[in-house]
């Protein structure tokens, strides 16, 4: 190709996921030796993620709601991820589809290799080819990423406009049959033909509730006001969807695309032990980074850089208590405390007690 017949594809609305590793230029100042094998650490990470999109985008479930087509940018430790939006009526489960692979692989990061992930997802436009990528939604995704602070991926103001918004009924409808519910309940008179404008919005009405709990476990408010993706979130297929209709579901799958009856089918049997592998990441991480005793008390910088660190696993650790709480798995949860050093008056913090096989257990003296 010349350069007279080059030519940049057209900008177009995209849904966009941007995120870095949390520690990596911490991890070549302090661990020089180490960098080979944190290169084949995220070697593996990387090829796993670029794995699992192409398999997704190969799902026949993908192609089904309409080509679900993930195209993938990486740099060193910034992975960039975009799915062209469009105006089908199968553009929410989209997008949708597009959080839960997001969520899966900001999980997969942590607990098969212990890297947090940093980042935002919002929606905009771009021109997007193999060797180019131009537009304001970059700028939009990488201005989140730096705004995250802690180990999260921050759902931008755009994305949350749209994914809020009712998809299948219209708000006014919606509103008229809640009325008509809420007289119903009272013992009021239900006309014939109030009767049978609920019946005709039922079908609608039931596919927005089935979105919006797939939507409530992915989305996660947080006390800063920032709302973040639940890369722990755990679909109860079950409660989502009738009882027949998801034995119907699941025998079909079983044929079609088995991989994708297996994904669907383990939604939800192994959450306990997500949250035991989550929580032994956070241990590493706590005791890595919560004590100062190997410091010299020349090295006060490196003792600021460290707190500065610790407090990013503390939002973790708090988060991680909130899910454990949210699906009613206690046992899963950290006790933890805090203290200060005083060589440095800088934050302490250390794991209580831990029933953990392998993590080694703290303040038993």
């Amino acid at each position: 190709m010349t350069a007279d017949n080059m030519k940049a594809e057209p900008i177009k609305e995209y849904y966009i996921a941007y995120f870095d590793l949390l520690g990596y230029k911490e991890f070549f100042r302090n661990y020089p030796d180490k960098v080979e094998n944190f290169l084949q650490v995220i070697y593996e990470a990387i090829s796993l993620t670029t794995s699992y999109i192409q398999e997704v985008n190969s799902s026949p479930i993908a192609t089904d709601i309409g080509n679900l087509s993930i195209q993938t940018k990486i740099f060193s430790d910034n992975i960039l991820l975009c799915l062209e939006k469009t105006t089908t009526n199968v553009d929410y489960p989209r997008f949708l589809a597009f959080l839960t692979i997001i969520a899966d692989i900001q999980r997969n990061f942590i607990l098969r290799y212990g890297l947090f992930l940093r980042g935002g997802i919002t929606i905009g436009k771009l021109s997007f080819n193999e060797d180019f990528i131009f537009g304001q939604g970059l700028i939009d995704a990488v201005s989140l990423e730096e705004n995250a602070i802690y180990p999260r991926i921050i759902i931008g103001q755009a994305t949350l406009d749209y994914v809020l918004q009712p998809h299948f009924v219209q708000q006014s409808d919606l509103k008229q049959a809640c009325e008509i519910e809420s007289r119903a309940h009272s013992g009021a008179y239900i006309s014939d033909e109030e009767l049978a404008f609920c019946n005709s919005i039922m079908p609608a009405m039931n596919m927005e509730k089935f979105y919006l709990q797939w939507r409530e476990h992915l989305l996660f408010p947080t006390s800063d006001g920032m709302v973040v993706l639940n890369y722990l979130y755990c679909l109860d297929i079950n409660s989502m969807v009738d009882q027949t209709a998801m034995v119907q579901m699941l025998d079909f799958l079983k044929t079609f695309s088995p991989k994708d009856y297996q994904r669907l089918s383990n939604l939800s049997s192994n959450q306990k032990q997500r949250l035991e592998q989550h929580k032994a990441r956070i241990i590493e991480k706590i005791n890595e980074f919560g004590k100062y005793d190997n410091l010299d008390i020349s090295k006060v910088k490196e003792a600021g850089i460290r707190e500065h660190i610790l407090k990013k696993y503390l939002w973790v650790l708090t988060f991680h208590n909130y899910v454990c709480m949210v699906y009613g798995i206690s046992s899963c949860m950290i006790k933890s405390g805090s203290t200060c050093d005083v060589r440095f008056m800088r934050m302490t913090a250390e794991v209580f007690k831990d029933d953990l096989p392998g993590v080694k257990q703290q303040n038993e003296n």
